[in-house]
């Protein structure tokens, strides 16, 4: 009898999971990614002898135990020769002359603040105790909502208890809620430093509970290699991985049942199920026709207010020393450089030096992100049109955030070089990602009641998608649990066993 075949379109996190799942699952899987390197934007690559590593800051799900743990292992991502380093603190918070830093230790952090802003204590106190109840939240990787039985229910109650508890406490707020709760700027800029100001007010006592949790390393060899591990999990149970390839369109019979892929070379490619693992702005309207969007997701797209993106502008620094002015990330001040208003007020220098194989010896990598609000995306893809005017400004700008670096830390002057420099037209013309925001929408306190779109294509039964957008705000715990959702799903659909032992 032969095997049912699964085409996955696109090689991210997301389709690279699904892929080994469908594989595990008795599938005959394929994988069709437009790139020549499989992992979409969970990727690296090289430049004059350094590495730059686009996705992971720290990976959640890099605890024993836990059901995203037990993802990341299946599919390979993470394996008993793959050593995960630790940080002491999660980032470093600078306004003016002042300093927070948010350890690993969170009593720590706690006297910290309270040391900083004593007329903020007893709001400090109430925040990380929400931050202390987080630490026992894991996020929900078993089975997809719809496919749960009672005893599920229950097993998943038992370790979100804490999480429903926070959001109840939260609701109705956003992060600048839980901001203007506190009087000390420092303190306000450290909350948004790592969430949105749109976010939902539990964003940063999830986030930050969780790495205080110790879960949250890093895999040795970033993130273009643990894509790779995923890879080659996939390819050795048996699927078939075709990069530097773009699949056109999705084709129906008169059923409206998907029979195959027609791909950018004209081939088409026959398979019983297909999913969906890029862009959903990609898969609407492009791969099957607009008309065919659920309903949630139709208002994602038309109501920007409730469903925000964002947008990057990103540069590498060579740094000719050994010298680690940062330790770590480390938030600072952007006005400097600030050229618009959508641009963020705050910008992340994060150095590299826990991974050594990323620059030669005796010298450092450092990269800048620097937040931009979507109506950075108008503004890049204008100036796009003009190749040459697009690659001045980027320089330009660089050029004034390493000034800005190099007055701030006066021991990198004269050793830093830009290496490279990347905005969301990157992200759009690599992947595809929508408004150039390589992860997904915020949900946010004017968001439907429920903002999850559906993994189902309107009247098409043999198509399921996967992806960040799936389970906003994205990441990639999202991305890989989605892939491993699409599989169980499709497996349910053919009236079969949906749990992986």
């Amino acid at each position: 009898m032969n095997k049912q075949k699964i085409l996955i379109v696109g090689g991210g996190i997301s389709g690279l999971v699904a892929g080994v799942y469908a594989q595990l699952a008795g599938f005959d899987a394929e994988i069709y990614e437009k790139n020549h390197v499989a992992g979409g934007e969970c990727t690296g690559w090289d430049r004059e002898g350094f590495h730059i590593d686009n996705c992971i800051h720290w990976l959640m799900g890099t605890t024993p135990g836990t059901e995203l743990n037990k993802i990341w292992r299946t599919s390979g991502a993470l394996g008993d020769d793959t050593k995960i380093l630790t940080s002491d603190s999660m980032y470093i918070s600078e306004l003016n002359s002042d300093r927070l830093t948010l350890w690993k230790d969170i009593d720590r952090t706690e006297r910290e603040m309270i040391a900083l802003s004593p007329e903020d204590e007893v709001e400090i106190r109430k925040l990380i105790a929400d931050c202390r109840k987080s630490e026992k939240v894991q996020i929900p990787a078993y089975k997809p909502s719809e496919l749960l039985n009672f005893r599920d229910l229950f097993k998943m109650l038992i370790t979100m208890g804490s999480a429903l508890s926070i959001m109840k406490a939260y609701k109705g707020q956003d992060t600048t809620d839980l901001m203007n709760k506190f009087k000390h700027p420092l303190i306000r800029c450290m909350i948004s430093d790592f969430c949105t100001k749109e976010s939902l007010g539990y964003s940063f006592p999830m986030a930050y509970g969780n790495f205080t949790s110790g879960d949250g390393g890093i895999p040795q060899g970033g993130s273009k290699a643990m894509a790779l591990r995923i890879q080659k999990k996939f390819e050795g149970l048996g699927g078939k991985m075709f990069t530097g390839i773009s699949v056109d369109k999705i084709v129906l019979n008169d059923a409206d049942r998907a029979i195959g892929i027609t791909l950018s070379d004209g081939r088409l490619v026959h398979g019983d199920y297909i999913v969906c693992a890029c862009d959903t702005d990609y898969t609407f309207g492009h791969l099957v026709d607009l008309n065919r969007m659920d309903p949630v997701l139709r208002d994602v797209y038309a109501n920007r207010k409730a469903y925000p993106v964002y947008g990057m502008f990103q540069v590498a620094f060579s740094v000719d020393s050994d010298i680690d002015c940062l330790k770590g990330e480390y938030m600072i001040d952007s006005a400097p450089v600030r050229f618009a208003d959508w641009v963020s007020e705050r910008m992340m220098i994060k150095n590299f030096n826990y991974e050594p194989s990323f620059a030669p010896e005796g010298k450092q990598i450092i990269q800048v992100m620097l937040g931009l609000g979507e109506e950075g995306w108008d503004y890049w893809s204008a100036l796009y049109k003009d190749k040459e005017a697009y690659r001045l400004r980027k320089m330009e700008i660089a050029g004034n955030i390493q000034s800005m670096i190099e007055r701030r830390f006066p021991k990198y002057v004269g050793r830093l070089k830009i290496l490279d420099v990347w905005t969301p037209m990157t992200y759009h013309r690599y992947c595809n990602a929508y408004k150039g925001y390589n992860q997904a929408y915020t949900i946010t306190k004017y968001s439907a009641e429920n903002p999850y779109p559906s993994p189902f294509v309107k009247g098409i039964d043999n198509i399921v998608l996967a992806g960040q957008w799936m389970s906003p705000p994205g990441g990639l715990p999202s991305a890989a649990i989605q892939g491993k959702f699409a599989i169980q799903r499709i497996l349910r659909k053919c009236g079969r066993k949906v749990k992986f032992d």
